[in-house]
């Protein structure tokens, strides 16, 4: 994994988030710019430090064709991530930097020269904007940098230390890895730093984990005779392929459900776009709250699929611009089962079928269709819920006009406790004055004029 690598619509797209469109470096805020200048400085030093290492020393670069074997593998690596539906991509090339940071251990030039020319090919070849692959290739050499000084600092001499200096190369290296891009994403997106950073990681701490110790096998393999390492492609491509396999199955399952969503919301231009902004309402609420990742990702895609079983609803009954009778409303009340039935059909969506299914019930328990309340009713359940009511109000209906901002508010608070889980409708309610006042800011100081100096 840990390679900053490229999911279409992300900026630099690291895992597990999906940050803001943003069109080019231009475009970026000044706090952003400022820690991609902190990126760029850090990746300088540790390359500088590694190739002075050698010069102080007397010690030529040792750039031989097993160099050039260890950077055609993690370039080839590179150029075949698995995508996930989360929004991050994963790839095994740090297999390979792993194994050359401990094949060069006392060389660690070396070590960053196989990071720093396999990225910078990786980048050329995708044909990545200048500050991506600044940044990119920053990042690849601070890692491999850090990790390398790891081994030289604690020592090789003997079985204790041999053991712990891989240890601590292991955990630095993830450090170096992964928090600079975090803090990046973090500026980019708004969010506190803590948050991103579990968002990215959290999830894929076994995948993590699993390709690291491959990246020590590798060294052991190439320890024994580098011929023998080209027998490791074999496993290294099992290894992205049952990642690619199964993350296809669940990103299908999506996609395909995604797509009924959306041909189901286009039946209504008044409602059209309206699954994707409970989506995003739902995910803020749900990071906000502190959900682990996986619920993160569960109540966007509940979000994104709340409506599904509309599908079953007659258009005469859903375009009713008066109000719906009781037997209309019945029919009406089906769509949460329904919407149910199809995605728990696909058994790694269930945990989403089930929000979906609670998406109408209330925190007092008189809601749909099972009637819980209070401690049974799902906390991702409760995030959909007020999210689609929100986004509800302040959209245009049949039947009425969209609601004023003020006026959903005090729906919104008027319902907590009773239609609204209260910790979750209060959070709500904060996060969206928070972005009024942002909004309000923002329009200010762009009416305020430039005053000259």
């Amino acid at each position: 994994m840990g390679r900053p690598t490229g999911v279409s619509g992300q900026i630099f797209g690291y895992p597990r988030v999906t940050p803001p469109n943003v069109s080019g470096y231009q475009a970026l805020s000044f706090r952003s710019k400022q820690v991609l200048a902190g990126i760029w400085l850090l990746g300088g030093v540790g390359a500088i430090y590694a190739f002075d290492w050698h010069l102080s020393r007397g010690a030529p670069l040792s750039i031989s064709v097993g160099t050039l074997v260890l950077i055609g593998f993690t370039l080839i690596a590179d150029l075949f991530p698995v995508s996930f539906e989360q929004g991050y991509e994963i790839t095994v090339s740090n297999v390979f930097l792993i194994g050359a940071i401990m094949i060069y251990r006392g060389q660690p030039g070396t070590a960053a020269f196989v990071a720093i020319v396999s990225t910078l090919i990786w980048q050329l070849v995708t044909r990545r904007p200048w500050y991506k692959q600044l940044t990119n290739v920053a990042l690849a050499s601070t890692a491999v940098v850090a990790g390398s000084a790891v081994l030289e600092l604690i020592g090789w001499q003997d079985s204790a230390h041999m053991v712990l200096a891989t240890m601590a190369m292991l955990i630095v290296y993830f450090i170096a890895d992964t928090v600079p891009m975090s803090v990046l994403l973090a500026s980019i997106d708004g969010r506190p730093f803590q948050v991103a950073y579990v968002s990215n990681y959290a999830g894929i701490v076994l995948e993590l984990v699993g390709i690291e110790l491959f990246g020590l096998i590798f060294y052991f393999v190439w320890d024994e005779s580098p011929w023998l390492s080209l027998l490791f492609i074999v496993p290294t491509a099992i290894l992205r392929q049952a990642y690619f396999q199964f993350e296809r199955l669940r990103n299908d399952s999506v996609r395909a459900l995604a797509a009924i969503s959306d041909v189901i919301e286009r039946r209504d231009e008044l409602t059209h776009h309206h699954t994707q902004s409970v989506s995003s309402y739902a995910r803020r609420l749900a990071e906000r709250l502190r959900l682990s990742p996986d619920e993160v990702w569960q109540v966007t895609i509940a979000g994104q699929l709340h409506d599904l079983g509309k599908i079953a609803v007659r258009d005469a009954i859903l375009f009713k611009p008066g109000t719906l009778t009781e037997e209309e409303m019945a029919i009406m009340r089906q769509h949460c089962a329904v919407g149910y039935d199809v995605i728990r059909q696909f058994s790694n969506l269930e945990p989403v079928a089930r929000l979906v299914r609670a998406h109408h019930e209330r925190y007092d328990g008189a809601g749909y269709p099972d009637g819980i309340g209070g401690a049974q009713l799902p906390i991702g359940a409760a995030i959909v819920a007020v999210a689609d009511a929100f986004d509800a109000m302040r959209s245009n209906r049949p039947y009425r006009k969209a609601m004023p901002m003020a006026k959903a508010l005090e729906v919104l608070k008027r319902g907590l406790g009773t239609q609204w889980h209260p910790v979750v409708g209060a959070t709500f309610i904060q996060l969206l004055l928070e972005d009024a006042d942002a909004q309000r800011a923002a329009t200010t100081n762009a009416k305020m004029p430039d005053v000259a100096a």
